[in-house]
Order: structure tokens, then sequence, then C-alpha cells
């Protein structure tokens, strides 16, 4: 997890010094462990004046043995690289090697634009980046094809074109520059050669401008025949997974009792069993491997965000697979405090004058010392509490060996009000209540400060892992929602298709960015098994059926899913 900060100013558009500034503190909490500024000056011949490029870049020491400091700088050609990412494939990264050195090593390799975008077009894993290539004058920067890493641009009318891993929330309502996501949409350059008098007859008009250059993109497509090549000679770049497998299964209509029967495991489910099993676990293997150990006390390196559900379950199961036994693993899980459920339940129960007070069904008890006992149990004890509180047991029956800190992170309404502004800061430019419900739960969790319970006594705990595991992904590609079950009610195969398709299409488009921005301010990163490309990539190519099977009822039909938590270790 790195910080990126980057501005091109003109000598009539300069960088506003107080938001440099407040941007670099801001990035400094994504990356504690280096800071530099790199600084370039280009001649802008055809415009009578010179551009100014300021690289300013934070690291979180996450790969290799040693800190590698950013930008990474040429001291020969002058190429830059600004890099906030992990590399899991695609390019290859030995263990114990850094990722950034090793990118930055390819990048100098590639001779051509077409061979710079292959190279960034190869990458699996999480990513944003700046890259300059001196000898033609071009800045290159993006996210990867499912938007998992933040990155904000400014585009001033007055002032400097910055781009940014955080942001700053305008503090007047009527200021006309305003941070906003950098679509991962494609890969955009600045071609600093361009004349900006004749800019309009040189590129698309229609993309936005950086100190007046019209920017240019190349955008991520699906790929048809496997033409790659030719793809990126058009400046293109192809996803790395298809489109759905579009094949409307010939099954019978499931009703009644059979509908809560669980599906039958055939030959094809066994090998998709089989197959996601391996996928998934390769993912989480390369997620959790080669992270630094750092001088934490022996604690843990890996900390899951754990609500109890079948996604979090399945991920701390393989995560307990591939790291040494005898470390511990931690499991986040949030619970706040609610002022108006409390007051409820303080409020005397209305009597009746016509009855005698009930008894307790458990142990006959008067209704008033039910409630009692009652108010003894936790305030905390929310539904993703209790849950969370049955899957440990579950992962400690799987593996009594390993030590599994089920960390209580318990919210009071102060502390929630305390830190409020701070979330609705680092979520910026989000600001919708969902957005800040989300966003306090991942920031609170990213703090990692909670209690465990060891031999029954409560003791005060926090977490320092840097890497978070996290489950988002899991939903959209295997029947998670509600709305899946609608679209089949509605249109049946066919129709739930096409809601998947739209799932998967708008995954870049949500709320990655925010998380990442969220997460980091702790110095954490957040790494999302479920949305690795080669995992997305089997996924879209089985057949819906394997994956949601809709036909039963709710709780059984997300079939895979299901099936691959039950299969034996």
């Amino acid at each position: 997890m790195c910080g990126i900060l980057f501005s091109l100013t003109t000598p009539d558009r300069p960088v506003d010094q107080n938001e440099w500034d407040i941007l670099k503190e801001l990035n400094t909490r994504r990356g504690p462990d280096s800071q530099n500024l790199y600084q370039a000056q280009v001649c802008d011949c055809s415009n009578g004046g010179n551009l100014d490029l300021q690289f300013y870049s934070t690291v979180l020491h996450l790969r290799g043995a040693d800190v590698v400091p950013q930008p990474r700088c040429d001291q020969t050609t002058g190429n830059t690289l600004c890099w906030n990412g992990e590399i899991f494939g695609g390019v290859d990264v030995a263990c114990g090697e850094n990722d950034t050195q090793v990118l930055m090593n390819t990048l100098e390799k590639a001779s051509t634009e077409t061979e710079i975008l292959s190279v960034l077009q190869s990458i699996e894993g999480p990513f944003a980046f700046v890259y300059y290539r001196a000898s033609t004058r071009k800045v290159y920067f993006g996210r990867d094809c499912l938007g998992r890493r933040s990155l904000l641009w400014l585009r001033s009318e007055t002032g400097a074109f910055m781009l940014s891993s955080v942001g700053k929330a305008k503090t007047h309502q009527e200021d006309a520059d305003s941070w906003e996501e950098v679509p991962a949409n494609g890969f955009y350059c600045i071609d600093l050669n361009v004349n900006i008098a004749n800019a309009d007859k040189q590129v698309n008009t229609e993309l936005p401008r950086a100190c007046s250059i019209p920017l240019q993109l190349f955008p991520w497509i699906y790929m048809q025949n496997n033409n790659k090549p030719d793809l990126l000679r058009e400046g293109k770049l192809s996803f790395p997974f298809p489109r759905l497998n579009a094949t409307i299964p010939d099954l019978e209509v499931i009703e009644g009792a059979d509908a809560d029967t669980e599906p039958v495991i055939d030959q094809d489910m066994k090998r998709a069993i089989a197959e996601f099993r391996s996928v998934l676990g390769e993912s989480v293997k390369k997620r959790v491997a080669d992270i630094p150990y750092l001088d934490t006390k022996g604690q843990a390196r890996v900390a899951i965000l754990f609500s109890g559900g079948l996604d979090c379950i399945c991920l701390a199961a393989l995560a307990n697979e591939y790291l040494p036994m005898s470390e511990s693993i931690d499991l986040l899980n949030v619970a706040f405090e609610n002022p108006r459920a409390e007051k409820a339940k303080t409020q005397p129960p209305k009597k009746s004058k016509n009855r005698k007070p009930k008894k307790s069904q458990l142990e006959g008890e008067p209704e008033e010392k039910q409630l009692v006992e009652q108010e003894k149990r936790s305030i905390y004890d929310t539904p993703d509490r209790l849950t969370g509180k049955a899957g440990v047991e579950e992962l400690r029956h799987i593996a009594p060996e390993r030590t599994w800190n089920f960390v209580e992170i318990n919210v009071p309404y102060p502390e929630a009000m305390e830190y409020r502004q701070r979330i609705i800061d680092r979520m910026f430019p989000l600001d919708t209540v969902m957005d800040l419900s989300i966003a306090m739960a991942f920031w609170f969790a990213s703090r990692g400060k909670g209690i465990v319970r060891v031999d029954g006594r409560t003791v005060d705990y926090e977490s320092h892992a840097r890497v978070l595991i996290s489950g988002l992904g899991a939903d959209e590609q295997l029947g998670g929602y509600s709305r899946h079950r609608e679209a089949y009610r509605h249109g049946c195969w066919e129709r739930l298709i096409q809601e998947t398709q739209l799932d998967v299409d708008r995954i870049s488009t949500r709320n990655l960015g925010r998380d990442d921005r969220i997460m980091s301010d702790h110095g954490k990163e957040v790494r999302f098994p479920f949305l690795s490309t080669y995992v997305v990539d089997w996924l879209c190519q089985q057949p819906i059926q394997l994956k949601m099977d809709l036909r039963y009822n709710r709780g059984t039909g997300r079939e895979l899913f299901n099936l691959v938590q039950k299969q034996p270790r």
C-alpha cells in the first residue's frame, strides 16, 4: 500500500501549496514507512513556457525484505513511477522481491507505447499508478480494471492538474474545483507534446483536460476472438476475463418441499467444487504470502474482516492452510452502540389490567425478571456479532491448534461521533448515508482496537496486522443479494444471468476506492481474494446453475458457495 500525489502545473496554473501540504500529510498516513518527492521540468516550447511535474509517494512496507522508497526514478532516462498496488500475477515477482522495483525494471525494457500498455495490462492484482516516460514526454496513469485502489483527480479550471490517492473536501460550497474518482475504465495519458492552441484538432475533445491538455484514454473492452495484440495496437486494453457464460440451463422447475432440499452433487458439481477451491485457494495464498515480519511482538500478520458470513469463513479457513500454524489470525468483528435501541430496551413494558405476568418458557420466571436477564446481554450483541461468534467456533473446530483472535471491536456512540467527521473526510468524494454507515464500520475495523476473551477473561487487544482480507465480491458473483432471487423470480435464468453480469460490470464503479481510502487511513491494506481477476475469470466461465441455483429456497440455492464450505479439508 502506498500513497500517490502528483501535480502538473504551468506558470499561469500554480499548485495550491496549502492543499498540497494537506494531501502530503494524508498520503503519509497511508505510507508511514517512506516518503519522497521528485520534481521534473519540461520545456513547453510550443506554448512559450515550462511544465512542472511533482511526484510524491509514500510507502507502507508489505513486500520484500527491505523498504523500497518511491517514486522510483531512473537517473539515466528520467522515467518515474509512483505505484500503489500489489502484483500477484502477470509480471513475475519472486518471493522476497519488491514488486515496485520489478515493475519499474520491466517498464524500462518496454521500448514502445504498446509495450508499456502491454506490461500494465498484464498485471493481476489491485493497483493505481502514475508513470512518466521522459523520452516521449508522456504521463500515464490509471487504476486496475476492477478499481480496487483509490486514485482521485482534481481537474481545475484555474490551477494545477492533480492526482492523489486521497482527496480534500471542498471547504466552501461555491468552490468550483472538486476531487473526483478517476474512472477505472482504462489508462489515461497526458501527452506533454500537445500544442494547446491546436489541441482540439489533435485529440478527443470530449475527454477531460490537464492544464488545457486533453487526456487520451486507452479503454478496457471485452476481448473478441483472442485478438489481444490487435487491440493494443488500436490503443485498447482487453479485460482479463470474459462476459458471463450465458448458456440457459435445461432444468426442471422445483417446487414445494423439494425446494428445501440440498442440491444433488453430480459430477459437474464435484468438478466445479474442486476447481473453485483450487483457484480461490491460490488467490488467498498469494495474498497472505510474503508479508514481512515486523516488530509486532508475535502478533498476527493477517486479519480477516469477519462478520461470520460464508465468504469470510471460507477465506479464514483457506488462510489457515497457507500461514504457519504458529501464527495467530485476527478476526475483526465490529458492533456499534445504538442509543435508540438501548432506550427502547429500558422502557417499562406496558401492563394489562386483565392479565397476569407471563412466565418465561425457559425458566418459569415472571416477565419482569426475564427483561432484567435480557439487559445483562451485551449491548453489542448485534446480528454480525452473534454470527461472528458462531463462525469462530466453526474455525476452532476446523483448526483447533491455530490461535484465532476473535477481536470484538465495540464502538460506543460518543466515540463514533468523535471520529465521524474524519471518516467523512476520508471517504470523500462519496457522501451518502449508506457510504458513511459502511465507511464507519471499515474504519473502526481497520483500526483494530477491541477485546478478546482468553480463558473466560476479557483482555484489551489491538490488531497490528497490516494486511486485511475481505470477502467483497462473493455476493456479486455467487448470488448473495436479494435482487438475484428477484431477478430469477421475474425472468428465470435469462434475467438472473443479466443481473449477475450487471453486478460484475459495475464492480469497478462501486465503492472499492472508498474502502481503500478508509482502511489505509490506519496504514493498513485491504485485499480481496474473490476479486482476483483469475477468480473472476473462472467464475465468468461457469454455467449459472453451478454458481447459484435459485430454484431452491433461500439458504440452499447459493450452490457452489455452500458446497465448497461444506467440503472436508
